[in-house]
């Protein structure tokens, strides 16, 4: 039904055309990237572009079967479809109303996926996608010659780092041994955490490392528990491995790059993250000597070596 009421609307704005489809008065639109944000009686909504429509189906059949209430709220169209079809392009209307989020608290009370629905999920595990993301940005970066020189001369140390990270799981995770799934998210970002389209079903340790990712570059580390922090956990071995090995794989660097290349942020964001190399990596090295009082993963010499 999308696309032959999408027909009819072609030569409306953006604006009305939201109106339409969801049977709103007046309202006031707000762009930014792929998002329109509007208020409307009282309440604050985003209209967004989905990428990829059968994951977020999935995903939220997921959120319904858990019964997770916190999630942004899907607000179904005029045709009470959950998704909208605009010039060829798919859309979807979340109530985006929260209160203030408490990640530490969230963070410490993971929600496990339920034996029935994780039994039917395959997670591809990082280090192969890790290995496709560096050979796509290599491949990208042989054709930016000239264009970006900060990302020309930083890049190859953090392809390094992600190298590192692929090999730290090569040789030291345990993929016969399974562990749990969880809701995580792509990115820890306050705002974002209970939005559907930044949500995944993964590994409890991606959020830790992510978390973790987050206080250190919004200078929220210096004083955090972080040895407590661990030993409330109750990480395996092989949580610890998959948690250090995200940590050192540098997305932070790698989204601001997407960005830059994009066009969304200039060149000159990339400069906060160059600048904390150092600074990051005596903190990769200061966790690891938390974690191996708990767990005797294996040391990334390298790390080590520049501390000296």
């Amino acid at each position: 039904m999308g696309y032959i009421y999408s027909f009819f609307s072609y030569n409306l704005t953006m604006k009305s055309k939201i109106m339409f489809y969801y049977n709103l008065g007046e309202i006031e639109l707000t762009k930014q990237d792929d998002m329109y944000f509007f208020r409307y009686q009282g309440d604050c909504y985003s209209f967004e572009k989905i990428k990829n429509l059968m994951y977020i189906k999935f995903l939220l059949k997921i959120l319904n079967n858990i019964q997770y209430i916190k999630a942004y709220k899907l607000v179904l169209n005029i045709y009470q479809d959950e998704f909208t079809n605009i010039d060829g392009t798919w859309y979807a209307l979340f109530l985006r109303n929260y209160t203030q989020t408490d990640l530490f608290h969230e963070i410490l009370q993971p929600i496990l996926i339920p034996n029935n629905i994780s039994s039917k999920i395959d997670v591809e595990l990082w280090g192969f996608l890790w290995e496709r993301k560096i050979d796509y940005y290599e491949y990208q970066i042989s054709h930016l010659t000239n264009i970006y020189p900060l990302i020309e001369e930083s890049f190859y140390y953090y392809i390094g780092m992600a190298e590192n990270a692929v090999s730290y799981l090569k040789y030291n995770f345990s993929p016969s041994i399974s562990l749990p799934l969880y809701l995580c998210h792509h990115r820890i970002v306050p705002d974002e955490y209970f939005h559907p389209l930044n949500m995944v079903v993964d590994y409890y340790a991606r959020d830790v490392a992510e978390y973790i990712k987050y206080l250190f570059f919004s200078n929220n580390y210096y004083n955090f528990p972080f040895f407590s922090f661990f030993q409330t956990l109750h990480f395996s071995y092989n949580d610890f491995v998959l948690l250090y090995a995200r940590l050192l794989f540098p997305t932070f660097y790698f989204d601001v790059y997407d960005d830059i290349i994009n066009n969304k942020l200039r060149e000159t964001n990339i400069k906060n993250i160059i600048m904390r190399v150092d600074e990051y990596n005596d903190f990769l090295q200061y966790l690891f000597q938390l974690i191996e009082k708990i767990a005797k993963i294996p040391e990334i010499l390298w790390l080590k070596k520049e501390m000296l």
